[in-house]
């Protein structure tokens, strides 16, 4: 994201965090529960004592969890609605050892060598890639890990979607593409990507049904299944969950 386009992505984020835009694709993400269970898995494993980074934070995300298993977290987001919440959540919920920064995250503040973990939830592709991947390797510790959470821009279906929904993303948003993944190995000693959903859009069909989420389910274990045997349909997923090591 180039400087020039900070504000309408700052514009777009305080009037979605004061009044939830988002929510209304909110059944689209009905079939997200691996994925998320996976990054948690990942982002608060022994997590009691380091410091940890949350790269666009939002409103708090997952900050005050990481805080109260005894991280030491600092949020960082361009948008100042986003920040302040956060902020307010922690002082209503009595949590120590988070704090929170208005921040572009291209150009950061912090020393080298700030953080043990750096972590993101579907923010680096409202970024410029290059700058954000040279930002998080320099505040990143020596064997320290980035773990982040992105949607890919292959599949058909999910462009057909973005195009007809363009109020629900910013102008700048770029889902991320095959050459995006690999350009993190210029930056990272190892970058590895785990692939989800592709087979579980079908269960959508299905929503309003009580079986619905055990056919999530099952689709989670095909799509597992065809990512591992099957690389080229990883691209075709929907998400990718990015682990960069310092």
């Amino acid at each position: 994201m180039a400087n020039d386009n900070l504000g309408s992505e700052r514009d777009f984020f305080d009037k979605e965090y004061a009044d939830g835009n988002r929510s209304k694709i909110g059944q689209v993400y009905s079939i997200i529960h691996c994925r998320n269970d996976r990054y948690h898995e990942l982002i608060y494993k022994d997590i009691a004592g380091k410091r940890v980074l949350e790269y666009g934070c939002g409103t708090g995300s997952h900050s005050l969890e990481i805080a109260r298993r005894g991280g030491l977290v600092t949020g960082i987001d361009i948008s100042e609605v986003g920040i302040e919440k956060a902020a307010e959540a922690a002082k209503q919920a009595n949590v120590n050892g988070a704090d929170y920064l208005v921040m572009d995250a291209e150009n950061m503040t912090f020393p080298d060598a700030s953080f043990d973990l750096v972590i993101g939830e579907g923010i680096l592709h409202h970024l410029n890639l290059e700058r954000s991947y040279g930002e998080i390797a320099r505040v990143l510790r020596p064997e320290g890990l980035a773990v982040f959470m992105e949607p890919l821009g292959h599949n058909l279906a999910m462009r057909l979607f973005r195009r007809v929904t363009p109020s629900m993303r910013t102008s700048d948003e770029h889902p991320l593409l095959r050459r995006d993944l690999r350009s993190a190995e210029s930056y990272f000693k190892r970058a590895d990507f785990e692939y989800f959903h592709l087979t579980s859009f079908a269960a959508l069909i299905f929503l309003r049904t009580p079986w619905f989420f055990a056919l999530v389910r099952s689709a989670d274990k095909v799509d597992r299944f065809l990512f591992k045997y099957i690389p080229p349909l990883r691209l075709q997923s929907w998400y990718t969950i990015m682990l960069l090591r310092k």
